[in-house]
C-alpha cells in the first residue's frame, strides 16, 4: 500500500514539474503588468462625519448600537449587542433634523462640557458617547457616571430622534 502512494505521489510531482517546463520553454509568453489610474476630482465634497452617538456594553443586556451621520444626511446604524435592530441598516436625515440637533446642542452649551464624566472604580455602567461637528467646532463626550442633567437629557432625546427612524438594512454589495 505504502508503495503504491509513493508512486502517486512521484507521479504526481513529475507531472506537476513537467507542466511548468512546457510553459516556460513557450517563448510566445509575455509579462505585461497592468497600471491603474484613478482620478481624483478636486470638486468632489467630502461627506464628513458631523454627529455620531453610541452605547457601549454594560454587565447585563444593555443594548449596544452605533450612529454615525453625515453632513449629507447620509446615516448608518449598526446594532451589535441586545439592540432593537442587530446589524447594519441606513437612514437618511433632512437638513432640518441636523439643525434640530445642532440647535439642542448648542442649549446646552454642548462645546463647552467636559469630555467625560465617570467613575472608574465602576465597571458594570454603559456609557453614552457622542461627538458633534458644527461650523468648524467639535467636541467628543463620554458620559458614564456623574453626568449632568442636562446632558443625560440631551443623550436622551438625541438617541430617540436618531433612533425612532424608519432605518432600512443596510447591504454591502
Amino acid at each position: 500500500m505504502r508503495f503504491i502512494v509513493s508512486i502517486l505521489i512521484l507521479t504526481t510531482s513529475l507531472a506537476s514539474c513537467d507542466s511548468k517546463k512546457s510553459a516556460t520553454a513557450s517563448s510566445d509568453i509575455q509579462v505585461i503588468r497592468d497600471t491603474v489610474v484613478v482620478f481624483v476630482e478636486p470638486s468632489t465634497p467630502k461627506d464628513s462625519l458631523v454627529i455620531s452617538y453610541e452605547k457601549t456594553p454594560c454587565f447585563g443586556r444593555c443594548p449596544v448600537f452605533k450612529i454615525k451621520v453625515y453632513e449629507s444626511g447620509f446615516a448608518v446604524y449598526e446594532g451589535l449587542n441586545f439592540a432593537e435592530k442587530m446589524g447594519l441598516y441606513s437612514y437618511r436625515f433632512s437638513p432640518e433634523d441636523l439643525e434640530k440637533i445642532y440647535t439642542m446642542a448648542e442649549a446646552i452649551d454642548y462645546f463647552n462640557l467636559e469630555e467625560e464624566y465617570n467613575d472608574p472604580r465602576i465597571s458594570d455602567l454603559p456609557s453614552v458617547i457622542s461627538e458633534i461637528s458644527l461650523k468648524e467646532r467639535s467636541h467628543r463626550i463620554q458620559a458614564r457616571k456623574g453626568t449632568p442633567q442636562k446632558l443625560k437629557n440631551f443623550h436622551e432625546n438625541l438617541g430617540i430622534m436618531l433612533n425612532e427612524r424608519d432605518w432600512k438594512p443596510y447591504s454591502l454589495r
